[in-house]
């Protein structure tokens, strides 16, 4: 009776398990433009995603290897792209999905020892040398 019993019950959660019940929807968190689900940032104006890096600082080759990382379509962001999160209104001040707690990001390459930064505290893009760590951040973009 007691086998019974474990079998009958044994086949109904196998029988749930497929019917969904238990199972979580991922929806995502809205922030103006941006939509988040996971570690994937999408703007939904123009249609590209975003990841923040580890929010330690990071030279530009530490970031490209991060970036990197991820394979596919991912890469560092162009100067435009990251002026165009501040047209958006991210800000060191309001980082909204994109929180970390520097201040910098890196962009492009500039020359063998040096690459373009944008800098969200002022919103004004610089070059410098790949070398630089203190408050920059990678971001990758697809």
């Amino acid at each position: 009776m007691f086998s019974r019993w474990i079998m009958a019950v044994t086949s109904c959660l196998i029988i749930l398990s497929g019917c969904g019940i238990g199972r979580t929807t991922v929806r995502p968190e809205i922030y103006g433009q941006f939509e988040v689900v996971g570690p994937i940032i999408r703007d939904t104006v123009t249609g590209l995603e975003w990841q923040v890096g580890p929010d330690r600082g990071m030279n530009w080759d530490d970031a490209k290897e991060w970036v990197d990382g991820f394979g596919g379509n991912w890469r560092m962001p162009t100067q435009a792209e990251l002026w165009g999160l501040w047209d958006s209104g991210i800000r060191r001040s309001n980082w909204g999905p994109f929180a970390n707690s520097g201040w910098v990001v890196w962009g492009e390459v500039r020359d063998s020892s040096s690459a373009w930064y944008f800098y969200f505290d002022d919103g004004d893009e610089y070059w410098g040398a790949r070398s630089n760590t203190t408050n920059f951040r990678a971001f990758a973009v697809r």
